[in-house]
């Protein structure tokens, strides 16, 4: 799911989202009801009106429908949406959520991958370039070394085309340094020059373990 870029999704969408990934864990192929309390309570939404809610779980929604899995094969190409369904019930504060059939085994691995990281200190950060970059460290902790290519790095974190490098060391690269660094010790980058030219090739993360207190969520809390 890493490698899956958000594309258009906004901080606020985020958290909706990977709140309904982390309760969908082995649900099999059943509709997975949320009331509407425990979608702002996982996703830490703080308006309770019920009408921007249901607007935002529809943006949200549609944005999903973008979200495809795509598989090839000597002689096919085949692309599949994760959600089938999403229904919206207002009179009963219900969102109803079905998964494709083919691809049940992608929502789990979205969600075992979600369990690597803590919702909260998740819903907690504000920037949506420094959520994506904050699951991305995560995949890593273990070994506290993240190197990524300068154009994959612009697509996993949805970075405007007219962004120069100038623009993402003082939009991104800063300000997610600095907040990250409450939940990862020694946090730098080194920006790594291409072999001929002075263009950036990569970025090269480091970080020597995460801080003990990281804020934390019971992972029974949110999915079960």
């Amino acid at each position: 799911m890493n490698l899956v870029p958000l594309k258009n999704f906004n901080a606020k969408q985020m958290d909706l989202f990977f709140a309904l990934c982390a309760r969908m864990k082995n649900k099999g192929l059943r509709k997975v009801s949320f009331t509407f309390e425990e979608l702002r309570e996982l996703s830490d939404y703080k308006i309770t009106a019920i009408e921007p809610f249901t607007n935002d779980l529809e943006q949200l929604y549609k944005k999903m429908l973008n979200l495809t899995y795509r598989t090839e094969t000597e002689t096919k190409i085949s692309y599949f949406v994760l959600f089938t369904g999403f229904v919206i019930d207002k009179s009963e504060q219900i969102v109803e959520v079905s998964v494709n059939p083919d691809l049940e085994h992608i929502i789990n691995g979205i969600s075992s991958e979600f369990n690597k990281f803590e919702l909260l200190a998740f819903t907690s950060i504000q920037s949506k370039y420094t959520k994506t970059l904050f699951r991305l460290l995560m995949q890593f902790q273990s070994t506290g070394f993240y190197v990524v290519k300068i154009e994959d790095f612009r697509a996993l974190l949805d970075i405007p085309k007219s962004y120069q490098m100038t623009d993402i060391t003082q939009r991104i690269l800063k300000p997610s340094l600095i907040e990250l660094s409450q939940y990862f010790n020694d946090l730098k980058v080194n920006k790594i020059k291409a072999r001929k030219g002075n263009k950036i090739d990569r970025l090269e993360f480091t970080f020597s373990g995460l801080k003990t207190d990281l804020p934390k969520v019971p992972l029974h809390d949110w999915t079960k």
